[in-house]
């Protein structure tokens, strides 16, 4: 009974329409349209607080008449290595230009070492390509310089607090009121961020609430494509909101581009995911997740909807008959994220799917963190590295397809691995500059695509019941790791361009051998309860490449339990007739 019980709700799905008009709609407007801009407003920090390059502020140089920025940095400013390892003018300090000096030729100048003070007239800032930012308006730089990194580390705190509270929501409240609340929370922080740059612990508090809800915006709408649609299309409904992801990443730096005032960008960026809260009547929560809970008569309401809009107007069964399917099943008692460690290979595959998570997170971040930071355009630099998300997550899916989840996963970290390595010699070389660039964007390809695929098998391998629960967790525990990669980032920029790629290289590494030892789960019926998920992956070899079970899909089970439970409705009725007369 069990093997049938795994492939029920996807035969009722079958008769209401698992690939239909509704599935195509559903995805084209949450998991591209809402999740472009939901990417648009998480990741608008990045470029918020992006350090234009600085230096000191040195008054006097009207005096004089000098008119050349380059020579009145060559007499005011001190000279030190900058992360390149290439002598440079000091970001921090600067000469003790005094009245005496400004009395005599500036060619007669001369200082030592004692003469070398911190910036005392406030800094200067490039602004070819931004007119504002928090920064350059509070001179959060130099002394106040962790104040930016400090602030995506609580940023990564948030995501961890609010990935704990609304992913275990999102399998005991529901999906679909974990979407609104996400919606809302992440609007209101990036709102208030955008008047309170004075105020930093209130800026500060402000982007962690807009981040609260960074990872369950994505994962609700997911989740319910998956559930009302056939396991064939779970590849490429992942795609699809990868697609919605990338595009907003590619749109974003343009706004700020065009813009060049972090306020308003912020505001462009942010406003049109609020415009999905006034569209209720596209988004329904999932029928599967109701019928595991016992909510048959809402589970039959929303399969309903399905149908309809699928162009099924007659069902061969009702909520009651729905009630007599599932009638054997008991709602299992879930203890949160403890129930993710309730056996052995369940809490193998969580500690490996984790890992890959972690592996996941601090290199993504950390190339998207650097991408914007590094010499040139940094809205070109932001756009590259985004657009080449495309590319990747198609490949992914081919590959996820074809290969299967688990190769697919390791080749990309293995490739990430192995170009981390020529980048160690030629990043602080300013002639290969043009391919460190090249090699550093093949990098981030790999790495979407390990994102793709990991996001993919993490969805799977967990059941229903623990399903939002279980890719919460990974989220929750790559988070909290995560918080590493902007210091990563600061070590680059402020100290070596090499120290990141030593990182990413040897974190690849590892994640290529904890995603050889996970599960397959291609041409695999999603595990309905505890049990199953227990018992998944037991049976699959090492090297063997995933094949379409026979008869997969469930259909003859389902028509059998069909004709059984109209069979039941109809004793029913009339012993209710019978009692009545």
């Amino acid at each position: 009974m069990a093997d049938a019980d795994d492939a029920l709700f996807d035969g009722i799905l079958e008769k209401v329409g698992n690939d239909g008009r509704f599935q195509r709609r559903f995805n084209y407007i949450f998991n591209v349209g809402a999740i472009m801009f939901a990417s648009m407003s998480y990741m608008s920090i990045i470029l918020v607080l992006n350090k234009p390059a600085h230096n000191c502020h040195v008054p006097g140089r009207e005096l004089l008449n000098i008119t050349d920025d380059e020579l009145w940095r060559n007499l005011t400013l001190p000279r030190e290595p900058d992360n390149k390892g290439i002598m440079s003018h000091s970001k921090c300090q600067m000469f003790n230009v005094t009245e005496d000096h400004l009395k005599i030729p500036y060619s007669e100048w001369s200082f030592r070492e004692s003469d070398i003070i911190d910036c005392a007239y406030g800094y200067e800032y490039d602004r070819t390509y931004y007119d504002k930012t928090p920064i350059t308006e509070h001179d959060w730089v130099c002394d106040k310089g962790f104040r930016e990194t400090n602030i995506f580390v609580y940023n990564r705190f948030g995501e961890l607090i609010g990935t704990f509270i609304f992913g275990q929501l999102g399998d005991t409240l529901g999906r679909r009121p974990v979407f609104y609340f996400s919606v809302v929370i992440i609007t209101v922080g990036r709102l208030i961020s955008m008047f309170t740059a004075s105020i930093y612990i209130v800026f500060s508090i402000a982007a962690v609430l807009g981040s609260l809800t960074a990872n369950s915006i994505f994962q609700a709408p997911l989740i319910i494509a998956m559930e009302v649609s056939k396991s064939e299309r779970r590849g490429y409904i992942s795609m699809m909101q990868c697609i919605g992801w990338t595009t907003g990443l590619c749109i974003m730096p343009m706004v700020f581009w065009a813009t060049r005032d972090w306020f308003w960008a912020l505001m462009l960026t942010t406003i049109p995911i609020f415009l999905f809260i006034f569209i209720p009547q596209y988004l329904i929560e999932s029928p599967r997740w109701l019928a595991t809970r016992g909510h048959y008569k809402r589970s039959m309401e929303q399969l309903r909807k399905i149908a309809s809009v699928n162009g099924i107007r007659q069902l061969a069964f009702d909520e009651l008959t729905l009630e007599k399917l599932f009638a054997n099943r008991t709602v299992e008692k879930v203890y949160g994220m403890a129930s993710l460690f309730s056996g052995w290979r369940m809490a193998k595959n969580t500690i490996l799917c984790v890992s890959c998570w972690i592996v996941c997170c601090i290199t993504y971040f950390t190339l998207v963190l650097l991408a914007s930071r590094m010499d040139g355009n940094p809205f070109l630099n932001f756009l590259w590295q985004s657009a080449v998300e495309l590319p990747a997550y198609k490949i992914g899916q081919i590959m996820s397809d074809s290969l299967g989840r688990r190769f697919s996963n390791s080749i990309a970290f293995i490739f990430a691995t192995l170009l981390s390595i020529p980048v160690l010699f030629i990043v602080q070389n300013a002639e290969y500059e043009a391919m460190t660039t090249a090699l550093t964007i093949t990098i981030k390809l790999c790495v979407s695509i390990n994102f793709f695929a990991v996001n993919l098998q993490s969805i799977e391998i967990y059941p229903t019941c623990l399903r939002q629960t279980g890719l919460s967790f990974a989220a929750i525990v790559a988070n909290l790791f995560g918080i590493l990669g902007p210091y990563v980032v600061y070590l680059g920029t402020e100290y070596d361009l090499r120290y990141p790629f030593v990182i990413i290289g040897l974190l690849s590494a590892f994640g290529a051998v904890c995603a050889m030892f996970l599960p397959e789960t291609l041409h695999q019926a999603l595990p309905e309860s505890i049990e199953q998920a227990q018992k998944f992956g037991k049976d699959q070899g090492f090297w063997t490449l995933p094949k379409k079970p026979k008869g997969y899909g469930g259909t003859v089970e389902l028509g059998q339990e069909l004709e059984e439970g109209k069979r039941l409705k109809a004793a029913d009725n009339q012993d209710e007739d019978e009692a009545r007369g």
